[in-house]
């Protein structure tokens, strides 16, 4: 009963969280509200006992990740759009209309293809540190060192960034 209660409590959080993220009119607000998502979502899989999968997301995502993203977004000047203080006919676009449809097409058929998939053809993976860290080192490992070269490519292209402002 207790788990099911917290399941929603952080569920709703989360929803909450990720409609900040869209809804924020500043570009900070929003990744401090993907901050809030992220653990959420760790809370989730706290839920489903699966700590290593938690910890990574707060450690890795929300805590590198985000940060970096945070630094990202306050060194790049943001221009202040300006208010919308009376909504007009002219202003209103037909792209809302179009792409709610497209989404719940998208949705129903993700739904489809997650129902079609056998229950005994997923695969089912140890989460102990040493499976983990077994799979990430023989299977992924090129993958595993792509990403940290394009982290590293993510921080040099911020540091220019900051340079070219400055000068």
């Amino acid at each position: 009963m207790l788990e099911t209660v917290l399941f929603y409590l952080i569920s709703l959080a989360l929803i909450v969280f990720a409609i900040g993220v869209v809804a924020a009119r500043s570009a900070v607000y929003s990744v401090l509200c993907l901050v809030g998502a992220m653990c959420m979502m760790a809370g989730l899989f706290i839920l489903l006992e699966a700590f290593l999968v938690a910890v990574i997301l707060i450690l890795v995502y929300a805590g590198a990740i985000l940060v970096l993203f945070l630094f990202v977004v306050m060194l790049i000047n943001e221009k202040k759009g300006k208010p919308v203080s009376t909504v007009s006919w002219h202003a209103l676009s037909l792209r809302p209309l179009i792409a709610l449809p497209i989404a719940g097409i998208i949705f129903w058929q993700t739904f489809k293809v997650i129902n079609s998939i056998p229950q005994n053809r997923v695969p089912v993976v140890q989460g102990t540190t040493e499976a983990v860290g077994r799979l990430l080192f023989r299977n992924y490992l090129l993958p595993f060192e792509l990403t940290s070269f394009l982290l590293l490519a993510a921080i040099v292209s911020v540091v220019v960034l900051a340079k070219k402002d400055a000068s």
